[in-house]
């Protein structure tokens, strides 16, 4: 055998990213070996080169021995994939999982000559691969190979040591054949190529390597990039022959590389090694090793994107999102869910779902114990729990109520929320208003069923003095009851857009002296009007009068103090403004933002003022069917001025 082939036999057993030893088949005496090898084994080299193969390996051999032999005699290889074994590694005990594969070497006969051992241990692997679980299956077969190859060649470089025995012995051997070096490229079960001179020519490729390129043996001999031309500029081809030049060896992982399949170029990807070849010291060619990782990158790539997009929608949602682990702890916050509890995801983190920094309770206002909380329930039971309302409460901040959806996670669970302060506020409002409106409609009807009870019993024997004040409160008190009704029937009618204009045109002063009559008549107050009262308008003049009588109701209501009631009619450009302006106590700030909402009334203190809190609301849906405007200037102490314009 040429010392230039038993060169390339020992740089290729040597610097292989995976485990190899080479036996002679008929004696089973280690004859070669390389470090991966004894990692692998975990034993001292003295031990095993020279030695019977079982020899050092007593702990498996009954296990595997016959395997090798069977090797031997029938030229068919053995495969063991990700076996799991007890192994005596640097003196100690030690459960492994290796994958390994006895591969037969033949001469031109057909004898078998050699066996090529080559083992991988995938322990960690394996370990890694079983936490994982069900959510990476898919992806633990071809993980297994990036992650071998990666570990491999991270520790490509190591200088590497034989004894000059062996070294004699091994020439002795590989002397019997000069096809040794080609036939253990071929029977490699990794992917290699061999290229030659700064052209890159292809000198030896096995059936691994041709699989993944998707050709056959007549690439043998062409240059790198006649032979596949598709794959000039990418980085791999260019750190390919920067190894030429330089002799400097070189690893990549997940490098791309596009590769022409049934005349469809498509990038794929690879883990690689290469290795200089020398001759007496000169670089004559370039070794490639190869693990095909595109099934892998591809799946990351997916399951990157996909997280992506789950962070994206967790990102705008309009629910908060919370996710806890096992101890209760929040480990992620979305943006809503910050926005809702008014902290950032760090101080989220800081807390857990039952903290002292905030105050949990019912709707009842009671205290929500730890083990009633939507959170506790789902970690003790494992059952979801499904829009379940709580109050919290912050020492600074107001109370919101939040609508809880929440279910179990293999290490702690998730929760759901979103705001329902608002919907609260508006139950409450409603049931203050059925409250207020079953008081109201009972006041008249009391006393006009009174009235009437009166008149019956008195009838043919009644004065005429007391029958006129009974027919007057029977009256005043329907008068007040058909004023109740129109506001609720109203009301009804704004919200189901049932709310119909009829405009004509009529001089604004009419209206104004029509609707404070009934002000003026009760002489408790004095009304008056200034501006150009003689100005046109066109709207419902039905409706506006009734916006002007709740406002100067209003103004009775709440200023009583207040003798002096101002009507100001304004022009303006393109509209009339018509402000109603009292003396009284004015409306604190915080209360003059919801002054226009339905139900709402500014005064509760005492609960001695009437009304069903829909007076102004009907009011700035009136003025906004008109496509004018409404509002309130006041301040505390200063009197209130209520306004409204109209279009002209």
């Amino acid at each position: 055998m040429q010392q230039t082939d038993f060169q390339n036999l020992q740089n290729m057993v040597l610097q292989a990213p995976i485990g190899i030893c080479l036996l002679d088949a008929t004696t089973m005496v280690a004859e070669l070996l390389n470090d991966k090898f004894l990692e692998v084994a975990g034993k001292p080299r003295e031990t095993i080169i020279g030695k019977f193969y079982w020899e050092p390996f007593a702990e498996v051999r009954e296990l595997y021995e016959d395997a090798l032999k069977n090797v031997a005699l029938t030229g068919e290889p053995y495969y063991a994939n990700e076996v799991e074994m007890t192994l005596i590694r640097n003196g100690r005990e030690e459960q492994v999982v290796v994958t390994f594969v006895y591969n037969p070497i033949k001469d031109e006969k057909g004898i078998v000559v050699k066996i090529a051992v080559w083992v991988v241990e995938n322990t960690i692997q394996a370990k890694a691969r079983n936490e994982m679980g069900a959510l990476n299956k898919k992806l633990t077969s071809s993980n297994l190979d990036m992650q071998t190859v990666n570990t491999d060649l991270s520790r490509l470089n190591s200088e590497l040591l034989l004894s000059n025995k062996n070294i004699h012995l091994l020439n002795l051997r590989l002397q019997e054949s000069e096809t040794d070096f080609k036939r253990l490229v071929e029977q490699a079960p990794v992917a290699i190529l061999v290229f030659r001179g700064p052209d890159m020519v292809i000198d030896l490729v096995n059936q691994a390597m041709l699989e993944i390129l998707g050709k056959d043996a007549s690439l043998i001999g062409k240059p790198l990039l006649e032979g596949l031309p598709e794959i000039k500029g990418a980085p791999a081809v260019d750190q390919l022959f920067h190894v030429f030049q330089t002799g400097e060896a070189s690893d990549g992982n997940e490098a791309p590389v596009p590769i022409k399949t049934n005349g469809v170029v498509e990038t794929r990807y690879f883990n690689f090694s290469y290795r200089p070849l020398l001759d007496k010291g000169k670089i004559i060619g370039v070794m490639d090793v190869a693990v095909e990782v595109t099934a892998q990158v591809l799946a990351r790539k997916t399951l990157e994107a996909n997280e992506q997009r789950l962070q994206s929608i967790l990102d705008t949602m309009a629910e908060g999102v919370v996710i806890v682990n096992a101890a209760g702890q929040p480990t992620y916050a979305n943006p809503m869910a910050q926005q809702i509890m008014g902290i950032s995801e760090e101080q989220f983190k800081e807390r857990d779902y039952n903290d002292t920094k905030w105050h949990n309770e019912r709707l009842d206002g009671t205290p929500l114990l730890r083990e009633d909380h939507p959170m506790y329930v789902v970690m003790r039971t494992g059952q979801p729990v499904f829009d379940q309302e709580i109050a919290i409460v912050q020492s600074d901040q107001e109370k919101i109520y939040i609508s809880i959806n929440a279910a179990p996670l293999r290490d702690g669970g998730i929760i759901s929320f979103t705001d329902v302060t608002s919907r609260r506020k508006q139950l409450q409002q409603k049931e203050d208003f059925i409250s207020v409106a079953s008081h109201e409609l009972r006041t008249p009807v009391t006393s006009l069923k009174a009235a009437l009870q009166l008149l019956d019993r008195m009838q043919g024997n009644i004065r005429p003095e007391v029958l006129a004040k009974l027919l007057g409160q029977a009256n005043r008190s329907l008068n007040k009851l058909s004023d109740l009704i129109t506001s609720l029937l109203n009301t009804n009618r704004i919200s189901q857009g049932r709310f119909p204009v009829h405009k004509t045109t009529f001089a604004i002063g009419n209206l104004l002296r029509g609707c404070c009559q009934h002000i003026l008549s009760a002489g408790s107050h004095e009304i008056i009007q200034q501006g150009d009262l003689e100005l046109q308008v066109t709207a419902d003049e039905q409706q506006i009068d009734q916006v002007l009588v709740n406002l100067l109701n209003n103004a009775v209501k709440y200023a009583p103090q207040s003798r002096r009631i101002i009507l100001q009619v304004e022009q303006q450009t393109h509209a009339v403004k018509i402000s109603v302006t009292d003396q009284g106590p004015g409306i604190p700030a915080d209360k003059v933002s919801h002054i226009f909402e339905r139900y709402y009334q500014a005064d509760r203190s005492g609960g001695e003022l009437s009304g069903l809190g829909l007076g102004l609301y009907i009011s700035a849906e009136i003025i906004e069917k008109h496509g004018g405007k409404i509002g309130v200037e006041s301040k505390p102490g200063q009197g209130s001025s209520f306004w409204f314009t109209l279009p002209l």
